[in-house]
């Protein structure tokens, strides 16, 4: 009390938190409120109050309040101070037996942006509403505007069948504009009618406009009527939306007052109904309501094909009107599929039906097989390390056991559809050992462990909107490889290896939702035989002429991407490299060599399937041709040391370099 003129109350906050707390009012009595406003003399003005909080929290005791008045965030108990009452909340949360007349963000004169958040709670309305904000007490209250009521997996009941049941905002005697309701949880279920916005109740005026109550997930509302707006005078409602955001609980028993349903995020069943309206008691209910599916989207996860049809909304009497459905040609599901579909309104006007006529994959989805390819060209490229491996077992006249190691640095740009950039590093340390026989013949073998990470960047699009994702690549694997070289400088040498290949890109795809990222682990396999013969072009140079075929074999793959699920299939490569190398100065410490090949790829395609439907191939078959130059130093010829260094560099299928 003693309320005065243009005074402020602010950030008060009731918390009953983690405590087991039992109470009974009595009917109507009781309140729980942030502040608490009342006035019996003089009337003041510019009053505000703002920023104030109920918090009941019942996850960690047992609460149980029955037959209470009102939990608000803010009440002025007796509508006669001009108080403003603005961002006041309630948030109510695991509450297994609550009755009362009111729950509201605030109540007040003028009330605006309070909201009202019960989850997971179990409450019976006995008399009055839900609300986000109510201007209403006895015959007062100007405008509530702007006001919230969220229920997540809330069981809500209307106790004595009499009342409202839930309502954005709530006027006696003014307006109630831009108010919302927002229902989802599959575990909720509504036992009562939801009002977007009430104005003008007892003295017939007020504008109710710009409400909305939007529907997720699988919320029942079998036993609801939904108003988009309501007044005494049936005047002046304009405006409100009904929103069908993924909702799949289908059945509600009428829905009047709006001047919108629009459909969104439509999770696809076909032969199904989003909206059935069961029992509509008002002929032409939605005559002058419009059907808009302007953006179709549908959710992801579910295979589409063309000739499929839902309804998206059926009832009796409705009154449908041909010229009030707005539906695009085109729609969009998950983060995989697009295509076409027209919309169908029934002769008697009480259902409109949806129609897909083609079903494709969105572009977008190319890009995983295009990295999927790129991924595996990566793990080609470790072989050029056993290779090498085995040039440094065999080249100087030491025997015996042998240790090797490398690290191969690497940029390379693969020519898929969209060209794909990796940097990587590639490592390889083993032991072997080298043996020169009676014969003259010579027989190099050793055993390795290998390893590769590299990263790349990718540019996709969605809905002409372009983004960048970044993706890295890691494998690790082992083998074994071996030469054989005989008195005349012939040789065959060969491989086997194995190992995995991890592939992980953020921010690949996107669907209405956001974006998306993947991550994808599969087996390789790998082996390589070669054959070459060394000729002795003087004391000092040799020219080494070499042809070898590498296979490796990367096995399948399947993820989900959001809820949509993509399938790889292996991929076979099948490289043959036809080469000559020529080494001078190799009496010396120093030596140095030159080379030059031809690489063709005969296979290398990567293949996908993304909800049923086949991406386009992406392949790596093709050319490419390699030049190399190298460095030797061996301090003496006795000295077990040996270092290495080579650059190489591709153009064609393969294009870039190496270190």
């Amino acid at each position: 009390e003693g309320v005065e003129d243009n005074t402020k109350y602010t950030g008060n906050k009731v918390i009953i938190d983690g405590v087991d707390f039992t109470e009974n009012f009595g009917i109507g009595l009781g309140f729980i409120a942030g502040v608490f406003l009342y006035e019996d003399g003089d009337i003041p003005n510019n009053v505000e109050v703002t920023d104030n909080h109920v918090i009941i929290n019942g996850k960690n005791g047992n609460i149980n309040i029955s037959d209470m008045g009102l939990i608000a965030g803010a009440v002025e108990d007796t509508a006669r101070i001009k108080s403003y009452l603005h961002d006041n909340t309630v948030y109510i949360d695991s509450i297994n037996s609550c009755s009362m007349d009111k729950i509201t963000g605030a109540m007040g004169y003028y009330v605006q942006n309070n909201k009202t958040i019960i989850k997971d709670s179990d409450i019976t309305i006995s008399f009055n509403s839900i609300s986000g904000g109510n201007a209403a007490y006895g015959e007062k209250g100007e405008f509530a505007n702007n006001n919230t009521v969220e229920i997540i997996n809330s069981t809500i009941n209307l106790g004595f069948g009499y009342g409202y049941g839930i309502i954005g905002g709530y006027a006696v005697e003014g307006d109630a504009k831009n108010n919302e309701v927002i229902i989802s949880g599959d575990n909720t279920v509504i036992n009562c009618n939801i009002y977007g916005g009430i104005g003008g109740l007892k003295v017939a005026t007020g504008e109710v406009s710009g409400n909305s109550i939007t529907l997720k997930d699988n919320a029942n509302l079998s036993q609801s009527e939904l108003f988009g707006g309501y007044n005494a005078a049936g005047t002046d409602i304009s405006g409100n939306k009904l929103i069908i955001d993924g909702w799949t609980g289908q059945n509600v028993q009428g829905a009047y007052n709006f001047s919108d349903i629009d459909f969104t995020n439509i999770k696809w069943a076909s032969g199904d109904t989003v909206l059935k309206i069961t029992d509509n008691g008002e002929t032409g209910a939605l005559a002058n309501t419009k059907i808009n599916h302007d953006n179709v989207v549908f959710s992801g996860g579910t295979k589409l094909k063309t000739g499929d049809s839902m309804t998206l909304v059926a009832g009796d009497k409705l009154g449908i009107s041909a010229d009030n459905v707005s539906t695009a040609s085109k729609f969009i599901a998950g983060v995989a599929t697009e295509g076409t579909g027209t919309a169908e309104v029934a002769s008697d006007g009480n259902s409109v039906k949806y129609t897909l006529t083609e079903v494709k994959h969105l572009d977008q989805i190319d890009l995983v097989a295009e990295n999927r390819a790129v991924a595996a060209a990566f793990v080609n490229q470790g072989t050029d390390l056993i290779s090498d491996s085995l040039d440094v077992l065999s080249r100087d006249s030491n025997y015996g056991v042998k240790t090797f190691a490398a690290v191969h640095g690497n940029r390379s740009k693969y020519d898929v559809v969209d060209d794909i950039k990796i940097n990587g590093w590639s490592t390889i340390v083993g032991v072997g050992n080298a043996d020169k026989f009676d014969n003259g013949s010579e027989l190099s073998w050793g055993v390795f462990y290998e390893n590769g990470s590299g990263n790349y960047r990718t540019y996709n699009s969605f809905n002409n909107e372009f983004f960048r994702g970044d993706g890295s690549l890691v494998y690790n694997g082992g083998g074994i490889a071996a030469r054989y070289e005989n008195k005349n400088g012939v040789y065959t040498e060969g491989s086997l290896r194995a190992g995995m290949l991890k592939n992980e890109l953020d921010n690949a795809m996107r669907n209405v939702n956001g974006s998306y990222g993947y991550e994808t682990e599969s087996a390789y396999y790998g082996a390589h035989i070669g054959v070459g013969k060394i000729i002795s072009l003087s004391d000092s140079s040799d020219l080494d002429i070499y042809g070898k075929f590498f296979h490796t074999y990367t096995e399948g793959d399947s993820f989900k991407v959001d809820t949509d699920e993509f399938e790889f299939d292996s991929i076979n490569s099948d490289r043959l490299r036809i080469g000559a190398r020529i080494t001078s100065n190799k009496e010396n410490k120093f030596s140095t060599y030159y080379g030059l090949a031809y690489e063709y790829e005969f296979n290398g395609d990567a293949d996908m399937t993304a909800q049923g439907l086949r991406a386009d191939t992406q392949s790596l078959q093709g050319s490419s041709v390699m030049a190399e130059i190298g460095f030797n130093y061996q301090p003496t010829p006795d000295s077990p040391w040996s270092f290495d260094l080579n650059m190489r560099g591709y153009t064609g299928e393969r294009q870039g370099g190496s270190f």
